[in-house]
């Protein structure tokens, strides 16, 4: 089982889970793949893309997507007293953090929507 496991479109089935080529599930509604994943320990695989602002792309920033929707961002600080740190963000619930690698930072974005679509973080 991989840390990682993506959700995508399953044409008029919902949502499958995917592990590399295999499919371990199908559900009807995305929060229950995204239950499914969590349940598993791992968390959903976002598409990473160079971040876009103004028709430019700045160096070291990257937008997280599920399906054509902004999820979340990182970027590189580049000057200043945390230079080679990475800063990640999830768009939704606003969970982000300062990390030291561009690896952890695209961990912390996934890992926070992964949570937060599923209420992980919620009071119960």
């Amino acid at each position: 089982m991989s840390e990682r496991l993506k959700v995508r479109l399953a044409y008029q089935r919902g949502f499958q889970v995917v592990d590399g080529s295999s499919v371990l599930e199908t559900f009807a509604e995305r929060d229950d793949a995204f239950s499914f994943v969590l349940g598993k320990g791992a968390r959903v695989w976002l598409a990473w893309s160079r971040t876009m602002i103004g028709g430019q792309s700045p160096p070291f920033d990257f937008t997280a997507s599920f399906q054509q929707d902004a999820v979340g961002r990182i970027l590189k600080a580049v000057s200043g007293p945390g230079a080679g740190t990475w800063f990640w963000t999830c768009y939704d619930g606003g969970a982000r953090g300062t990390v030291a690698t561009k690896e952890e930072a695209v961990m912390g974005v996934e890992r926070a929507y992964t949570r937060r679509l599923v209420g992980a973080d919620l009071p119960r």
